[in-house]
């Protein structure tokens, strides 16, 4: 693809001062890479320099007059629906139907921002003594940064945008630098939608274009998805700017609890979804699977059977269900982590490595691992055990009671999503009060969530600022007035 530039006050321009070349590669055919970019930290200044510049004529507009612009944004973006969807798996390397899903996500987050989310921020009043009156309005912060990740390079990078907009906000994206292209594309979508110059803004690169972004003095609020790692190295950069608010999405180590009573077919089904969707790549997939002694030996067949009828391959071909990951760098990871579990109790139901394909890629096949209970050593940071993956790969623990099956879920410093399968409620609101997560699921997948609910977790997993359905809050100021009429 060619290079339009990064997106600034309603124009691509090229970096030139400074600027570095970036490979964005197309992880299924490595041969024929998707494209080349250039990125300079120096666009941080103009992008947020043309934000700030576009906020107050933004800012001033009436809720409807922006929400006609979500509106042509939804419409474009349905015409471009395949073309996205085409590049996200070239880009990213997920099945072109999920792609496909992602996309149709985006065009629902519209619906649910307009009809829902704003209704979160109405005004409301009250009278009191004295012939006064107590009034909250939301105010909107001014220029929100958006961090998106690689593993739904669309909708990370829309949706907060979205909220931002929606609330008065202007925005500046700096996608992941594994995606560029994604997000040029989004870029041209919101320039056909004919948004005002400097609402929206793109930054392109690496980890020091990030740096300069949530650090720069014009920035009021950052919503970043993401790793553990580079969301606490966000945290340091900006601790003496405690003014701006930070929301913080980042890494999960979640859990499926199978119990004796529930439904072992559907259970097998959700938690071999939450495993390998995405090919593993996903915060809230499923990493351990915790089954109760009794259904041990059913629910593993159940499951290792749908592991050996499962499709890797290409992303743009029929029926595969499994895609490369994304990068070398992955690649590289997931391997470690998975060589390191015989060395720390687990049996081998089904190896790893490097699937053999005919196109040059980062295909893994897809493993499965077996141990009895939680390991007597202490959370060890590096650990198969105890640390995200982010690979195709699940952990399966017989356990002998519920109470060990939630210790095991707790031990981990991740706290996203944790889902339990039992036909039981009982058990479920025992999951509710004694697990250290974020979201809790009953006899659904931990990928599973809704564009209704908040999503954010504890632990590693968050800092207590849930974005999803709750965005609006990250995005305005409450704003509490004591008013008298003259």
């Amino acid at each position: 693809m060619r290079f339009l530039g990064n997106f600034i006050n309603g124009k691509f321009i090229k970096p030139v001062r400074g600027a570095k070349r970036l490979l964005s590669e197309d992880p299924g055919d490595l041969s024929h890479p998707v494209g080349e970019i250039l990125f300079s930290t120096a666009a941080v200044d103009e992008a947020v320099g043309a934000a700030r510049k576009a906020f107050p004529g933004w800012s001033s507009l009436s809720p409807k007059e922006r929400e006609a612009y979500l509106v042509r944004f939804q419409k474009v973006l349905r015409a471009h629906a395949k073309e996205l969807a085409l590049l996200i798996t070239r880009e990213m390397g997920k099945p072109l139907g999920e792609s496909g899903l992602e996309v149709e996500r985006i065009l629902g987050k519209i619906d649910t921002v307009r009809k829902y989310e704003l209704g979160l921020i109405s005004q409301s009043s009250h009278p009191l003594d004295g012939g006064m009156t107590a009034v909250l309005r939301y105010r909107p912060r001014g220029v929100v940064a958006v961090l998106s990740p690689f593993n739904l390079p669309a909708h990370l990078a829309v949706s907060p945008a979205l909220s931002a907009l929606a609330t008065g906000n202007a925005v500046v994206l700096k996608p992941s630098e594994l995606t560029p292209f994604t997000a040029q594309f989004l870029a041209e979508l919101w320039k056909k939608a004919g948004l005002p110059k400097g609402v929206f803004n793109l930054a392109q690169g690496p980890g020091e274009v990030g740096r300069a972004l949530v650090t720069h003095p014009g920035i009021d609020a950052i919503i970043f998805t993401g790793s553990w790692q580079t969301g606490s190295k966000i945290q340091t950069q900006i601790q003496k700017q405690p003014h701006k608010i930070c929301a913080l999405e980042m890494g999960g180590k979640n859990s499926a609890i199978v119990l004796k009573d529930c439904d072992l077919s559907r259970a097998a089904d959700e938690a071999f979804t939450g495993a390998f969707l995405t090919t593993g790549q996903r915060c809230n997939a499923t990493s351990r699977i915790l089954v109760e002694r009794p259904a041990a030996k059913k629910f593993i067949s159940l499951f290792l059977g749908k592991v050996d009828r499962m499709r890797v391959g290409y992303g743009m071909e029929p029926g595969v269900f499994m895609g490369p990951v994304v990068s070398k760098k992955v690649f590289g990871h997931a391997l470690q982590f998975i060589k390191k579990a015989p060395g720390e109790g687990f049996e081998v139901l089904r190896g790893g490595g490097a699937f053999p394909y005919k196109k040059k890629g980062y295909y893994l096949k897809p493993s499965a691992h077996l141990r009895e209970g939680m390991p007597a050593f202490p959370v060890k940071e590096g650990s198969y055990t105890d640390d995200e993956i982010l690979g195709p790969d699940a952990a399966i623990y017989i356990v002998d009671s519920l109470d060990e099956a939630i210790a095991i879920n707790n031990r981990t410093r991740y706290g996203l999503v944790v889902s339990v399968f039992t036909k039981s409620r009982a058990n479920f609101e025992k999951v509710l009060r004694g697990a250290e997560n974020g979201l809790v699921n009953w006899n659904v997948s931990t990928t599973r969530s809704s564009g209704r609910l908040p999503f954010g977790g504890l632990k590693r997993s968050g800092n207590n600022r849930p974005a999803g359905f709750f965005s609006p809050y990250l995005c305005t100021i409450p704003t509490s007035s004591l008013e008298r009429r003259p």
